[in-house]
């Protein structure tokens, strides 16, 4: 075969066999420097680099990059691939001028710009990848589909006000798009936009019934006080309706509980969520016994190395079970100059997860990078604070990981009455599979268990100060409540005495609207309502 012949992946493959051999060297170089001369196309390297850097050889990549360029230094795919293998190797500052420097040329290059924008998140650098992001969906106005994925993108980074704007432009472009519709209702509705956030979410579910996290979005806009409202008409139409797939019947069946349990219908209630938690238990991986092995073995296991403290912010842990007041508790907070609310992250699980798997948990320098990669994502790149809070409930499976990289972590851990928490988690649905316990009172009352077992075990292995706080006092608005929690957290109180300040920026959870509502003791002691249907709750948990 003449060297004119040769193919892209013949190159590829001579090459890193090379590499695979001898690694990087300069061997390996003037083997891409002496088949280049008979080789006149650019995209025939540009095939070669590629192949490098999804085969893993970012470095060859990054040197047969550097060689490619000086032939043909106007092709913008060659400085599109050395800026991911610079980002494959960590050299992340050299990564972010390439994929600018492109940008600069080509503002639309949707890869370039993707590329820039997840390694921008991954480093915690939030405002700056929604810019990029921004000016991406500006580049494609005209393209619903890539609209409607870096919406999600958008969403999936927090950033809800850049979403907002987006989103509203794009459906007046797009009016018929039910996706579209069913996204822009839901960053509507967790920036309090309520009355857009029905509009929206109607018009997606009338387009296409089979939207069916929309449901849920719908039934949360408010709070039902009319037997006769449309929306109640179409949940119950939908829970009736055979012929929609399981996820929107079963969102549509817990839509329409939350709005009966609004009208104070609760035998009707009872009845739609019994249907509701049913399919969903069926349709959940979540088992009992999976959870009592991971106490077990949590409780078992050998304690983690403690790194030296070396954050300069105070991070601070909301935990407990789900429907426990965890939200509230970080919107009181929130309201706090000195603080900044980050929501529900998944980051500690994720990152104890990859390191059990790894077998790395007690690995110092494993732990390290761990630190440095959640820090980053609690500091994040706006106004810096003096504390930062992750309210994900269930980071209480994981203190030791929290204790071992973040030693001077404040752990707030929410309470609440164990049967108006048991009858709160039944009656919502939860995205998350972690949360598949919640269908079935025997299963949470077995994941209760464990959750008390764990609490009572950190309490006398861990040094983390942790903060009981009940959702009773909470929401009954104590002023020595939230002066004890401000005392916990060495910040003045007067902030998160201000019970009328308004709430800023996005809420996701199924508390959305209540947050937004002047606080309430609506639902204390709401299990009583209920006990005459779903005897359970007196018969699997005590009245504490």
């Amino acid at each position: 075969m003449s060297h004119s012949a040769l193919s892209g992946d013949a190159l590829l493959t001579e090459f890193t066999t090379a590499v695979t051999r001898s690694g990087v060297t300069p061997a390996t170089v003037a083997l891409l420097d002496r088949l280049h001369s008979p080789l006149h196309a650019a995209d025939i390297w540009t095939e070669v680099i590629a192949g490098m850097v999804r085969a893993g050889f970012a470095a060859a990549a990054i040197e047969a990059a550097d060689v490619a360029m000086r032939h043909f230094p106007q092709v913008d795919e060659l400085r599109y691939w050395r800026g991911n293998a610079l980002r494959l190797s960590a050299r992340h500052d050299e990564a972010e001028r390439d994929f600018r420097a492109l940008l600069r040329q080509r503002p639309g290059h949707r890869d370039a710009a993707l590329s820039l924008a997840f390694m921008l998140r991954e480093a915690g650098r939030i405002d700056a990848a929604a810019q990029v992001v921004v000016a991406l969906a500006q580049a494609h106005a005209g393209d619903a589909s890539q609209t409607l994925a870096l919406l999600a993108f958008l969403r999936e980074s927090g950033a809800y006000a850049q979403a907002f704007k987006i989103a509203s432009a794009a459906r007046k472009r797009w009016p018929q798009d039910a996706p579209l519709a069913a996204i822009t209702g839901e960053i509507a509705l967790a920036l309090g936009e309520f009355d857009t956030a029905r509009v929206a979410l109607r018009d997606a579910l009338i387009r296409d019934p089979g939207q069916a996290a929309a449901w849920l979005r719908l039934a949360y806009c408010q709070r039902y006080v009319d037997r006769n409202d449309a929306d109640l008409h179409r949940f119950e139409a939908a829970n009736a309706d055979s012929t929609l797939a399981a996820p929107a019947r079963i969102c549509a069946a817990f839509a329409l509980g939350k709005a009966l349990d609004d009208l104070g219908d609760y035998a009707g209630a009872a009845q739609v969520l019994c249907g509701a938690n049913a399919l969903a238990h069926a349709n959940t991986p979540w088992r009992a016994g999976a959870w009592q092995r991971f106490v077990a073995d949590q409780i078992a296991g050998r304690s983690l190395p403690t790194l030296a403290d070396a954050v300069d912010f105070a991070p601070v842990f909301i935990i407990g079970l789900p429907r426990t007041g965890t939200t509230l508790a970080a919107t009181v907070l929130g309201r706090h100059p000195q603080l900044r609310d980050r929501g529900e992250l998944n980051w500690i699980g994720a990152m104890h997860a990859n390191l059990q798997a790894q077998g790395l948990l007690h690995d110092p320098s494993a732990l390290h990078a761990v630190r440095a990669l959640v820090s980053a994502q609690l500091r994040r790149d706006d106004a810096p604070a003096r504390g930062y809070i992750d309210k994900n409930p269930l980071n209480f499976r994981y203190l030791d990981l929290i204790a071992a990289i973040f030693p001077a972590a404040k752990i707030i851990h929410c309470r609440r009455g164990r049967r108006d928490t048991a009858l709160s988690l039944w009656m919502q649905h939860f995205a998350h599979d972690d949360a598949g316990f919640a269908y079935d009172f025997a299963n949470i009352a077995e994941m209760a268990a464990g959750y008390e077992r764990l609490m009572a075990h950190w309490r006398q292995t861990l040094a983390l100060p942790i903060l009981d706080l009940d959702y009773e006092t909470m929401a009954a608005g104590d002023p020595d409540c939230l002066r004890r929690l401000a005392e916990f957290l060495d910040l003045e109180s007067e902030p998160i005495l201000q019970t009328q300040t308004k709430v800023s920026g996005a809420i996701t959870t199924a508390s959305v609207w209540q947050v937004r509502q002047p606080v309430h003791t609506r639902s204390i002691g709401r299990w009583r309502n209920y006990a005459p249907f779903l005897p359970e709750l007196t018969r699997l948990f005590a009245d504490t």
